[in-house]
């Protein structure tokens, strides 16, 4: 108290016989240095005012400070209520102990490189994220801070019915007491569960070890018919193989032929272009002669039929060569025969 400021000495025995006077004092002090805009009835001359000054402190406290002082002890005012009334100091030369150090931290110059020494961004980014959400949540808070306060003056100017408290309390105890036989149930049936599936997976694990004992038995047996399988796989190889053999010929063979087609039509179409040119060439000297812009001269008309019966020749030749090509050794047969007969037709002549 005296490192408090309080004005006057006190020792325990001020206490040794009930001084409520002393007591209610102090209680007033402590009040008023806790929040000095507090207004309490100091009239404590009968025992109803007592009472009274008692619960107006006892309702401070615990309101303002969440602390919970016991009204009984502090009427008795002997030593015992010195235990509460060390309370409400405590508090308050804890206060004051922080705030000096604090005001003793911001006199002291900062040594900027000591402090960055243990800097960690890790940690300073976590410790952001968390005054955000803290200041969030203050601020809702102070959102309903004008509703609360109307609730929290009713609660304070009001006259405390301790039967009302007594049945809430006994409530609340009744709710948590039905909550723990709950999960208490729950629990049990938790375990019913856990012991149920034990015992499955146990007869999974066995019927698998049985499982496995039955594979490596059939693995380790060798089929009847085994032997004939890999006869006839080695057979189906050997097969598969002149099958690609010969599919690979017979599409070298049709590659070919069909070159050679292509060729034979190519030929075709030249020698059918050359003979185009020497009738087109023959017409236009025919037309020129009967329009006498050219003069008639056997010899050349000589020279002209043996043209006209080279071509003939030469489409003849290229027919023979067509026929040979569809016909093959039937065409060789009939061009020997149409020489033979040629030759007869010479010799009769």
């Amino acid at each position: 108290m005296k490192a408090l400021g309080y004005p006057r000495l006190i020792s325990m025995e001020n206490f040794r016989t009930p001084n409520f006077e002393l007591v209610a004092d102090c209680l007033y002090w402590l009040v008023h240095r806790y929040n000095p805009g507090i207004e309490i009835p100091d009239e404590i001359s009968t025992e109803s005012d007592r009472v009274k000054f008692l619960q107006s402190v006892a309702q401070i406290m615990l309101t303002k400070a969440r602390m919970k002082l016991n009204i009984k002890k502090l009427y008795a005012a002997d030593g015992n209520a010195v235990k509460e009334l060390l309370k409400v100091a405590i508090l308050l030369h804890k206060a004051t102990t922080k705030a000096n150090e604090v005001e003793d931290d911001a006199s002291e110059v900062i040594d900027f490189n000591n402090t960055l020494k243990g800097f960690n961004p890790k940690e300073i980014k976590q410790n952001s994220s968390e005054i955000i959400k803290a200041g969030a949540a203050l601020y809702d808070a102070l959102g309903l801070e004008p509703e609360l306060r109307e609730q929290r003056t009713r609660a304070v100017s009001g006259h405390v019915d301790t039967d009302f408290v007594e049945r809430s309390i006994k409530e609340a105890i009744g709710q948590v007491e039905d909550t723990v036989r709950s999960l208490e149930s729950n629990l049990e049936d938790l375990e019913r569960n856990e012991a149920t599936l034990d015992s499955k997976i146990e007869k999974k694990k066995q019927e698998l070890e049985r499982q496995e004992k039955r594979l490596s038995t059939l693995q380790s047996v060798r089929p009847a018919y085994m032997d004939e399988y890999e006869r006839l796989q080695i057979e189906l190889n050997v097969l598969y193989q002149k099958y690609l053999d010969k599919f690979r010929n017979l599409e070298f063979l049709e590659n070919e032929l069909e070159a050679y087609y292509q060729a034979e039509q190519e030929k075709m179409e030249i020698q059918d272009r050359r003979l185009k040119r020497m009738q087109k060439r023959l017409k236009e000297e025919e037309m020129r002669i009967l329009r006498g812009e050219l003069e008639v001269d056997e010899d050349n008309i000589a020279s002209d039929g043996d043209l006209e019966d080279l071509s003939d020749e030469d489409a003849g030749d290229d027919d023979d060569d067509d026929d040979d090509d569809d016909d093959g050794g039937r065409g060789r047969g009939n061009r020997g025969r149409g020489r033979g007969g040629g030759g007869g037709g010479g010799g009769g002549g």
